[in-house]
């Protein structure tokens, strides 16, 4: 099992890594250049222009786009020959992502930005990943089509709302947040999941269906066959910024939007010597950390970063979200896609 640390515990931890380090090889074995793994799209994009567009080496490094999925599998099936140096995630694999061998403890001494962590942020899995950002997943919604605005995450099965939601399907791994929402307005969890799994059926067959990429949701919301989907916070203030998108909003539910952290990992590769940790201590920096809270309207880590308003009124603290069990995810996953195609997909 891997727990969640402090910052506190984090840098106590330092000690204990010494020359085990991958931060300690010396400089000439770099013979790669430093690949990144991270997202496509808006998210990627905004990746792109916040981190690597500040940082001075940015243009020599490789980006390989994919979901965390696919580019956990593909992780797994290069293991013995490693295309990446650093994996980007949200929190939803990175319980089994720890355990994989796959990504190595990360040493404070040479990252001196983790010293600058805000408090209140916790480590997932420990030494083995840093939070970069986070954001709220909540819900977004057309202003302009829905006469009373959406408030609580009961208003995704409202009559008047009735064939314009949709959701994420399974294979998008924000969509355990929904499940839980769903389940907990029944008294639910994601313990026990029968209330939101019958929800999530619901909104599935009552409107177009369920999306499993992004441009499918933004595609849906600029024609209207949507008015309402849970999304993250973040994307929504980018497509704010759309002419076509521009009377949408988003909305922290009543009974609380959830944490969703990004966080940053070091592969277990060599072969760039000590640039992917010259990357992560860059990207926890404050010039980088405030270029993507303007950009990708996400809360910075770094607590000595600027907040824009939009983010603050948008993103409550991470102490106000709610936040889920991922060990105990990563141990019923089979059984949770099981349930959901059995139940939501029938």
């Amino acid at each position: 099992m891997t727990s969640t640390f402090s910052r506190r515990q984090f840098l106590g931890a330092a000690a204990a890594l010494g020359a085990a380090s991958l931060g300690s090889m010396p400089a000439w074995a770099q013979t790669q250049p430093l690949t990144i793994g991270w997202y496509p799209g808006q998210l990627g994009n905004n990746f792109r222009r916040s981190f690597l567009d500040t940082y001075p080496a940015g243009k020599s490094a490789r980006i390989i786009e994919s979901f965390d999925n696919a580019r956990f599998t593909q992780m797994q099936a290069n293991r013995s020959n490693p295309n990446l140096h650093i994996g980007v995630f949200t929190d939803v694999l990175l319980p089994l992502i720890a355990r994989s061998g796959l990504i190595s403890l990360m040493d404070p001494a040479t990252i001196p930005n983790l010293k600058d962590i805000d408090p209140r942020v916790k480590l997932p899995v420990g030494l083995h990943a840093v939070p970069v950002t986070y954001g709220a997943w909540g819900i977004a919604y057309n202003a302009k089509r829905v006469k009373k605005p959406v408030t609580s995450w009961a208003d995704l099965l409202r009559a008047d709302l009735k064939g314009h939601v949709s959701s994420p399907n399974i294979t998008y791994n924000s969509s355990v947040y929904t499940l839980d929402a769903m389940a907990s307005l029944e008294g639910g969890s994601l313990r026990k999941p029968d209330a939101g799994l019958k929800a999530m059926h619901t909104i599935r067959t009552s409107g177009p269906g369920l999306w499993d990429q992004e441009s499918i949701a933004l595609g849906w919301l600029k024609t209207g066959e949507i008015w309402a989907t849970p999304y993250f916070s973040g994307n929504v203030l980018a497509m704010a910024r759309d002419p076509d998108l521009q009377d949408i909003r988003f909305c922290v539910p009543s009974e609380g939007a959830y944490s969703l952290p990004m966080s940053i990992t070091r592969v277990v590769n060599p072969s760039a010597g000590n640039a992917p940790e010259a990357f992560i201590n860059h990207v926890l920096g404050v010039e980088a950390q405030e270029a993507w809270a303007r950009i990708g309207g996400g809360r910075p880590i770094n607590a000595k970063a600027k907040v824009p308003a939009e983010v603050a009124a948008t993103v409550p603290t991470i102490d106000r979200l709610r936040t889920l069990d991922w060990n105990y995810f990563a141990e019923q996953r089979s059984a949770f896609v099981d349930r959901w195609a059995a139940v939501v997909n029938r």
